[in-house]
């Protein structure tokens, strides 16, 4: 019988004596929690975001296919093609399906007309300090 009480008392002795401070900490990064919590939470709110903006923007559906990356391509050496040769003096002209370039070298400064042909506006870029060479 002695030996119940004693295991009875222990039992009930070490749990008091293993509590201690009951400490709260934030979770949230925000509020002083664990940095390292930021990106998790960040990630488990955007997997339960639903909401879609309607004016946002569309990532998935705007890869472009690989006839627009061979388009892009052309147009950017037909602009350098057009841009050298204005240091040798020569005007210059590019029309695509967006736009249409003009170039031309006067006296040293170079005039860049492009015309946006789907909203019908205009830009011009002047640049001095070119060598004048003379137009033929």
């Amino acid at each position: 019988m002695r030996v119940f009480y004693i295991a009875l008392i222990a039992l009930l002795i070490s749990p008091l004596s293993w509590g201690g401070n009951m400490v709260f900490q934030f979770v949230n990064p925000n509020f002083g929690g664990n940095p390292n919590n930021g990106s998790f939470l960040l990630n488990e709110a955007n997997a339960q975001n639903s909401y879609k903006d309607p004016n946002g923007y569309d990532f998935d559906a705007s890869t472009p296919s690989p006839l627009d990356n061979f388009t892009s391509v052309i147009q950017s050496q037909l602009l350098g093609n057009l841009m050298g040769n204005i240091s040798q003096g020569k005007p210059g002209r590019l029309v695509t399906k967006d736009f249409i370039v003009d170039v031309k070298n006067t006296d040293g400064r170079l005039t860049m007309n492009i015309l946006d042909r789907t909203t019908g506006k205009s830009s011009t870029i002047e640049v001095d300090g070119l060598s004048s060479i003379k137009t033929n």
